[in-house]
């Protein structure tokens, strides 16, 4: 599905449930390809209506927790209260949020933003295709498998990546 046709697929499902138990679009993954999160009984009300949206199918992830949703608000303060406390340098090169899909280099802005990102969708699929059109010639994935090189070829086949395995 697209990114419309999922919040559309949200928004039915949150019709069934307490406001306890909505969900949201937590992950921007890549086109066709997008995290939903949020109470257990809204998760299912997804699964349950997902075919009726036309969707290929769903995947329950193991999560500990309703990241990048408003179910996250309560970490918000101890985590502005920790980044308060934490020397943040001005970085050497552009570094974009996955808030915004913005560079920044003020350190009290990036506090700001990592403390918004708790509750904020993830906008990978944004922030990549920024990323392609700012002139990105070739990347790299640390760590096992070949998760992002995926997703990165599925917005752009001539994308050169290379894994890095850990």
């Amino acid at each position: 599905l697209d990114s419309e046709k999922v919040q559309q697929l949200c928004d039915a499902a949150n019709q069934e449930v307490d406001v306890a138990d909505k969900v949201q679009i937590a992950n921007y993954l890549c086109p066709g390809n997008y995290a939903v999160s949020g109470g257990l009984k809204g998760v299912e009300a997804v699964e349950a209506k997902a075919k009726s949206f036309k969707a290929r199918m769903t995947v329950r992830l193991a999560v500990a927790g309703a990241f990048h949703t408003s179910f996250m608000d309560p970490a918000v303060s101890r985590l502005e209260a920790a980044l308060a406390a934490t020397q943040i340098r001005t970085p050497r090169i552009p570094v974009i949020s996955n808030v915004d899909v913005q560079p920044h280099a003020d350190p009290e802005t990036i506090k700001k933003i990592l403390a918004r990102q708790v509750t904020s969708p993830v906008q990978w699929e944004t922030t990549v295709k920024t990323l392609l059109t700012k002139g990105l010639k070739k990347s790299y994935e640390l760590g096992p498998g070949k998760v992002i090189a995926g997703i990165v070829k599925r917005m752009d086949k001539s994308a050169e990546i290379e894994n890095i395995g850990a």
